[in-house]
């Protein structure tokens, strides 16, 4: 077997580079002169080497020559072999960058043909600021193909490290919508939301699928399974299901939670079903009552804003009059706070509208009732408790029993509110105490109010069901042992009965709380835990992320492929970043824009 010089474990000598004109590079000797590589570093082969090849021509220089001519080769090698390496860096940085200014692109929301404009712009800076590195700002390629390479590569760097902690995951849930896009195509989002042992949280875009067919519950099903697959999940982990309220989703026998709760259970687990949180409470703030009113308004809106002359028109009798706003607001059934903002406007502009709509026979005059002005100003002061509501309920990372808790609070905000109508009580009721109460309309409110609450106890059934859950992982030390599920009473009582963790849960979040309790003596409170920390409350991600989508997939990018729409939403919502160092260094071949 060839032995290699390392394995005698010889070492380059110092003044080999004066003697021979040698150096060494990389654990190699390289000769100064000719820049040729000496196979075996010994003194024998080298000596050789210098006097086979240089010694006629070098020979005269002696001593502190020798050494001054040996130390001006070694600058002159080291110069050429920066120079050599200047292009691979530049490059490289070239690359990086077209990586870095693409992520910016596609989480802006812009078309990958947008890095030609980018491009333009680094060109332009680049002469006017420095000119001198023109040249290395016009290696940065950024056309509409390398964008969405890119784009590509980040999006399944992104991907891998999703699936890669997924596998770490002790419990996790989903999260399911469907949406049409503007081509026509059913897209079904899924997000996962896992925790590890660690009580680490990790919540992602586990998969976009384009339903192709029709979309019941098992063509959604089947959506999922690919998602679940593809990203290495098993289903014995899957600790809880959210979805809207579609037929497809909650259906009992046929619809997706269903049949997920069917596989789960197959697999040996058991999973916790939700109706999206959101969903529920706008539904509730659907049935108020009072539609008339609501009727009314938004006819008088539309009236004002459909014809360009009148919404002017309207603008410049406002802006005499001095008002507190310039304008009224349209409603917009699908947007979730848009009821309250429109009711709050009409009112305080409601003196104005009327003086503008009496200005002409054809407009919606606005009613004199005092009852229709009192219900107006009751259904101001409703529906903006429910926006306030609303807002305490969206969020990407809440906790599904703080999500809970905000409707609960709700719930007895209605009942004080009914107390208080009872007895002439305004102070909550800020709008109707402007306008005044009349004593005949106290029965209607206050049976708008109760009904109100059994529509929020109807429609909150499923988190009801689960309060002693939701109490065992929020209050652990104050929740009836009784309550709660056999086969975790014992290692409560053992809980309960710890002064050191009592300690810990006082003082810590509760993230860190269930982090610091022993999983040996408490591994079933802290599987519990897990999943609750793991379970979405609402479908909140997914809004967001058709947002994102009817964002990129417009009518001027409809032609958008469903992988790379796939791609654009992953960057847009992942709170990972793709690793791009590593991405560069795999290139086979940097490529520089010409």
């Amino acid at each position: 077997m060839e032995r290699q010089w390392h394995t005698d474990k010889r070492k380059f000598k110092k003044c080999w580079e004066h003697d021979y004109l040698f150096t060494e590079v990389d654990s190699n000797a390289i000769c100064l002169v000719c820049k040729q590589k000496v196979a075996v570093l010994k003194e024998y082969n080298i000596r050789r080497h210098y006097e086979t090849m240089h010694s006629h021509q070098f020979a005269k220089y002696t001593g502190e020559d020798r050494k001054v001519k040996a130390a001006n080769l070694l600058i002159k090698l080291e110069t050429q072999q920066q120079t050599l390496l200047q292009p691979s860096t530049a490059q490289e940085n070239a690359t990086l960058a077209s990586y870095r200014i693409s992520n910016i692109i596609v989480r802006s929301g812009h078309a990958f043909a947008a890095g030609d404009f980018v491009k333009e712009c680094l060109t332009v800076a680049a002469e006017a600021v420095c000119p001198t590195q023109k040249r290395a700002f016009s290696q940065i390629s950024l056309s509409r193909n390398t964008v969405t390479r890119r784009v590509e590569d980040m999006a399944e760097d992104v991907r891998g490290q999703i699936a890669q902690r997924a596998g770490r995951f002790s419990a996790f849930s989903i999260a399911c919508d469907e949406s049409t896009d503007i081509s026509d195509s059913a897209q079904l989002l899924v997000f996962l939301r896992g925790v590890n042992e660690d009580f680490e949280v990790c919540q992602e875009l586990a998969g976009l699928e384009t339903l192709k067919g029709t979309t019941r519950g098992i063509d959604i099903f089947k959506a999922v399974e690919q998602v679940m697959d593809k990203n290495g999940l098993k289903w014995e982990n899957l600790s809880g299901i959210t979805t809207d309220g579609a037929p497809a989703m909650v259906g009992k026998r046929a619809g997706l939670t269903a049949l997920v709760s069917d596989k789960v259970r197959e697999c040996g687990g058991s999973i916790f079903k939700y109706h999206c949180i959101l969903h529920q409470e706008q539904l509730c703030a659907k049935n108020i009552g009072l539609k008339n009113v609501m009727q009314d308004v938004v006819g008088i809106v539309n009236n004002i804003r459909s014809k360009a002359l009148s919404h002017r028109q309207f603008k410049a009798v406002v802006d005499e009059m001095d008002a507190q706003y310039g304008d009224v607001l349209y409603h917009q059934e699908v947007r979730w706070l848009s009821r309250g903002k429109v009711l709050r406007r009409f009112f305080e502009l409601r003196e104005e509208i009327r003086v503008f709509q009496a200005t002409k026979e054809n407009n919606i005059q606005v009613p004199s009732d005092k009852h229709w002005i009192a219900d107006l100003a009751f259904l101001v002061d409703i529906t903006e408790l429910l926006n306030i509501l609303n807002l305490q309920l969206q969020g990407r990372d809440q906790i599904i029993t703080q999500l809970y808790d905000h409707v609960r609070a709700f719930k007895q905000k209605l009942q004080l509110l009914n107390r208080h109508l009872l007895t002439g009580n305004l102070a909550h009721f800020p709008s109707l105490r402007e306008v005044g109460l009349m004593e005949e309309d106290t029965p209607k409110y206050c049976n708008i109010l109760s009904d109100l609450v059994v529509e929020f106890d109807h429609r909150f059934e499923d988190f009801h069901g689960n309060e002693a859950a939701f109490e065992l992982f929020a209050q652990p030390f104050a929740v009836n042992v009784d309550a709660v599920s056999e086969e975790l009473q014992m290692e409560l009582l053992e809980l309960q009965s710890d002064s050191d963790l009592c300690c810990r849960f006082r003082e810590l979040p509760l993230q860190d709380f269930y982090k610091s309790v022993p999983a040996h003596r408490y591994g079933k409170i802290r599987k519990h835990a897990q999943v609750m920390f793991s379970l979405f409350g609402s479908t909140y991600v997914c809004e967001q992320a058709f947002s994102l989508m009817n964002l990129n997939k417009s009518k001027l990018r409809n032609a958008l492929s469903d992988s790379h729409l796939h791609d654009i939403l992953t960057l847009s919502v992942s709170q990972l970043e793709p690793d791009i160092n590593r991405l560069v260094k795999t290139k086979d071949r940097l490529h520089v824009s010409h």
